[in-house]
């Protein structure tokens, strides 16, 4: 007797079922995106730049403000004021001040003092002066220079004084501790006497200035001045200190000393005053 297999109604359907799985395993698979390329150097290098451009446009750096310009303008003015009463009373007062531009090679400085004293309501001295010096630098150690000077000091016989120079300076010390410029020239000058007589003579200029910075708050300065002509020499060096006390305000002690070779008779060739002043400056030098 035969034996007949049994047909199996579920190995249709399994294999049926495994094909499906199958498929939509492969449907699955393709369906998944590929891996992205591994980022080499120059990608990475790229991507960081991208990165630091973007951080840079969100947030840029801040600007550094530019250093304010220097002026081209200084100058200082100072005053002193000395009374005393008792036995005698006695009163000065002087006011000085110069004001200086400096433009590239040019520069341009005028000064002027004037200086008052009284005694019992008298006028025992009385001296006014002004000068304009205009320079041009060829150099860092040579320059030209022209000055337009005025004097008036009656109580030394010369009611006005005019001269105007031309000449050659050089800058022997340039700092920053000790500066010295001297300065020769010729021109020529002309006076009026307390009798109002005039003379014009040609002369011959020599002078200087030396500075001495002894600390930021304190400079020693003397200045020489010297007019030589065919009837008078002109002497005027002045001395003096100077204590920034804060900011821009100074106090200065001067001596000054004026010679003339030809005075009228009775009066003195020499010619002092000592004075204390407070003042202000501004500007850089």
């Amino acid at each position: 007797m035969s034996v007949k297999p049994m047909a199996c109604p579920l190995l249709p359907r399994a294999a049926l079922l495994l094909s499906l799985m199958a498929g939509s395993g492969l449907a699955i698979a393709d369906d998944e995106p590929a891996p992205a390329p591994e980022a080499g150097p120059e990608a990475s290098t790229e991507a960081s730049a991208e990165i630091r451009t973007e951080a840079g446009a969100e947030a840029p750096a801040a600007e550094v403000p530019a250093p304010a310009a220097k002026s081209p303008w200084l100058g200082d003015l100072a005053i002193g004021v000395v009374n005393t009463s008792g036995n005698t009373r006695t009163r000065s007062v002087n006011v000085r001040g110069a004001l200086e531009y400096r433009r590239s090679r040019w520069g341009n400085r005028f000064s002027a003092l004037a200086f008052s004293g009284t005694r019992d309501g008298l006028t025992t001295d009385e001296r006014y002066s002004a000068a304009n010096k205009t320079d041009l630098q060829f150099d860092e150690r040579n320059y030209a220079y022209t000055n337009i000077a005025y004097d008036n000091d009656r109580f030394a016989g010369v009611a006005e004084r005019y001269a105007v120079t031309l000449g050659y300076g050089r800058h022997l010390l340039t700092g920053p501790v000790h500066t010295l410029d001297i300065e020769t020239g010729v021109g020529a000058n002309r006076t009026r006497d307390q009798d109002d007589l005039y003379e014009t003579a040609a002369i011959a200029t020599f002078g200087g200035k030396y500075i001495w910075a002894i600390s930021p708050n304190a400079e020693f300065s003397q200045t020489l001045r010297t007019e030589a002509g065919k009837t008078n020499i002109y002497v005027n060096p002045i001395s003096a200190l100077k204590l920034t006390i804060v900011g821009n305000l100074f106090a200065t002690f001067n001596h000054e000393i004026r010679y003339n070779s030809q005075v009228p008779d009775g009066l003195r060739h020499v010619d002092q005053i000592s004075t204390i002043n407070l003042g202000y400056t501004f500007g850089t030098p």
